[in-house]
């Protein structure tokens, strides 16, 4: 029992997945919220978490740059430049904070203007983007230390935290909504939790990691060109797939009557979420696939990665199916004042996901091996994702967004990625996806043609 206890406790994929559900936990507040909000204040309400989660585009994929640097650093043992990189993200992260805190102000500011003027209290609205606003100076420091720990491998450990402040974020997200709290206090929680976790992950990092952070060099403008190099390729990636995802989002959103808002942006918070959860068994891993392809253990990095893929693949399937099928009825139960989205609707958007998932996991294997094409990837990916929402918006409407990611994927995305990974590790379609991708695609295809048949 207590070897099986301790496997628990230290499992990179078990700890994030408790880390996922922690948060998740905050979806048990979303009952509570559909009855107590009125539909603008449940627009407004995701909106603004929506534009909170479009700071990881702003982060110009420095995060994942630095913690596979680091990765391949500690697999080759070379303390010195583990020292050097942490001391060059302390001066790269408080820029991008500045610019987080600028690009917010201005555009955030005149998207949310009509969002707010619809409430009851617009000054309430106002409140809790300025509290986001706020927070946006931190925020980003954040993935600094969060980087630094997974580069080092301390998954686990950041994994418990983030389930302990998960955990706060339900719970006094519970007691706002109990206090007949309304989107400023829903905001205001979840904006402290994210500051407490800034200072968690920076504890964390100066615990762990103390043989590195304690040498204070100045600013090495040569790692830094070296670095910018990789990461510019993996913002630009990172701007055009997730933020294009985001923003499309909100772009939809704010063409929508209230109500269709409310409900799309519900929707696509669940499947945010459910993506998230999903993510744990394969991201989990990529510091340890880091540390075995620069050790050169190929066999095992190989089966590591199959194996996260399998998990994640139907972490992502099941939920999404269940949601599917019971989501309408569920919110009906509890007296919601939002609706599910339409049936038609929320299959064709888990699709489009599982195809990203597809994609997306196979580019993070390609990008172990420190070649970084994520620019090229997603720009394309991205381009043709708006030229096709713009030509079907008119005939299909709210449809455009998932159909546009889908056709996105099928043109391009899926066959490029999987591709890059299937020749450099020298793999073979039907023999690595056998077992791995096809069959919860067919499970999801067959789920979404019954759908479209019976809308």
């Amino acid at each position: 029992m207590e070897r099986f206890l301790l496997f628990l406790w230290n499992s990179p994929t078990l700890t994030t997945w408790g880390s996922f559900a922690a948060r998740a936990l905050s979806m048990l507040v979303l009952p509570l919220a559909l009855r107590r909000l009125d539909v603008a204040e449940t627009g407004l309400w995701n909106v603004l978490l929506f534009i909170v989660s479009l700071q990881t585009a702003i982060d110009l994929g420095f995060t994942p740059t630095f913690s596979r640097l680091i990765a391949l650093a500690k697999g080759h043992n070379d303390e010195q430049r583990i020292v050097r990189l942490y001391n060059n993200m302390r001066r790269i992260y408080t820029w991008l904070s500045l610019a987080a805190f600028g690009l917010l102000l201005l555009a955030g500011t005149y998207y949310l203007q009509p969002f707010i003027n619809t409430l009851a209290n617009p000054k309430e609205g106002w409140a809790a983007w300025v509290v986001v606003l706020t927070v946006s100076l931190v925020y980003l420091q954040g993935n600094r230390y969060k980087a630094f720990l997974e580069g080092l491998n301390h998954v686990p450990v950041l994994r418990r935290w983030e389930i302990l402040t998960g955990l706060g974020t339900a719970l006094t997200n519970l007691a706002v909504l109990l206090a007949e709290g309304g989107v400023l206090g829903l905001i205001a929680t979840n904006q402290f939790w994210a500051l407490v976790g800034v200072w968690r992950n920076r504890q964390l990092a100066h615990h762990l990691g103390s043989t590195y952070t304690r040498q204070r060099l100045p600013f090495d403008k040569a790692l830094f060109s070296e670095v910018w190099q990789i990461a510019w390729r993996s913002g630009l990636g990172v701007l055009f797939a997730f933020g294009t995802a985001q923003i499309s989002v909100l772009v939809f959103a704010r063409m929508m009557p209230v109500a269709t808002s409310a409900s799309f942006t519900t929707g696509m918070r669940l499947l945010q979420i459910i993506t998230d959860f999903s993510q744990a068994p394969f991201y989990s891993k990529l510091p340890r696939l880091a540390s075995l392809f620069a050790a050169k253990d190929l066999g095992v990095l190989m089966g590591v990665a199959r194996q996260g893929m399998q998990r994640s693949y139907w972490a992502y399937v099941l939920p999404w199916m269940g949601a599917g099928i019971a989501g309408r009825q569920a919110l009906a139960f509890i007296g919601s004042n939002v609706q599910f989205p339409e049936p038609l609707l929320w299959a064709l958007l888990g699709m489009g996901g599982l195809l990203q998932r597809h994609g997306a996991m196979h580019l993070h294997l390609f990008t172990i091996s420190n070649r970084v094409v994520w620019h090229i990837v997603s720009g394309i990916t991205g381009t043709i994702f708006i030229v096709a929402a713009v030509i079907i918006a008119p005939y299909a409407g709210i449809l455009a967004q998932p159909l546009a990611t889908i056709i996105s994927c099928l043109l391009f995305y899926n066959a490029y990625c999987a591709g890059l990974s299937y020749r450099f590790w020298q793999l073979r379609f039907w023999q690595f996806e056998r077992d791995v991708f096809l069959p919860p695609l067919l499970l999801a295809l067959i789920y979404t043609a019954y759908t479209a048949l019976t809308a």
